[in-house]
């Protein structure tokens, strides 16, 4: 894993190829906001970011969208109208890929796992009874850096049952099934991920920390100045 400190940018730099260079396949946003989920998210992850995504072409020659998992299940929204809307109540990063990585990657096979997945196909309940939330998994993983007791008192089923039940509350937590999502799609387009990690086990911040950057930009809001560090890692 990597830190990664944030130049400071606009979101009309970024579209507009200012930030190192024009934005492509394969690079990665990242999200820290302020809603119930968002500050849920970085607390348990004892981080600052609570979201990430991934830009596809969903079809050859279509413009640049985000492909991510949200409330609405695993969708793309074209690019310009996603930061739109995630930069009135979020901080938004964008975190290019480093060249060599980039040219590793299969951009039609970022598209096709997106067809594959795409809605509400993607095997939401089936990733939590696999393992995604499994507590003692989780703690191995990161250890003492986990808020562990917190996560147990919202996560104490899986399959189904789990699944329903939470969405019952809020169906934005679909948004907690974001970094999996990337990881996965990443290494389906096979981009050589350091490891490469397990998808199921990676949260949002740790997509922020992989070492296949080439840089990171902060795109909106106040001046972060460790967006992707995690308390108590060095």
């Amino acid at each position: 894993m990597m830190e990664l400190t944030a130049k400071l940018a606009t979101v009309g730099d970024f579209l507009g190829g200012g930030c190192g260079r024009a934005p492509a396949v394969g690079d990665v946003l990242a999200f820290s906001g302020t809603s119930r989920v968002d500050r849920f998210i970085q607390e348990a992850t004892r981080s600052g970011i609570s979201h990430v995504a991934v830009l596809i072409e969903p079809e050859p020659g279509a413009p640049l969208s985000v492909l991510e998992a949200t409330g609405a299940g695993v969708t793309v929204t074209p690019l310009a109208q996603s930061l739109g809307e995630y930069q009135r109540d979020h901080t938004c990063f964008y975190l290019p890929l480093d060249q060599a990585f980039s040219q590793s990657m299969v951009p039609a096979l970022l598209a096709a796992y997106y067809a594959e997945n795409a809605k509400d196909r993607y095997n939401y309940a089936g990733v939590a009874a696999a393992g995604l939330y499994d507590l003692r998994r989780l703690r191995e993983h990161l250890g003492h850096h986990f808020d562990v007791e917190g996560l147990a008192d919202w996560f104490n089923d899986a399959g189904q049952r789990f699944w329903e039940g939470l969405c019952g509350l809020d169906g934005k937590y679909k948004r907690l099934f974001c970094s999996q999502l990337v990881t996965a799609a990443l290494l389906a387009a096979q981009l050589r991920l350091p490891g490469p990690p397990e998808a199921g086990l990676v949260v949002p911040v740790e997509v922020c920390r992989f070492g296949i950057y080439a840089g990171a930009y902060q795109l909106n809001g106040e001046p972060v100045a460790e967006p992707f560090r995690v308390a108590g890692l060095a």
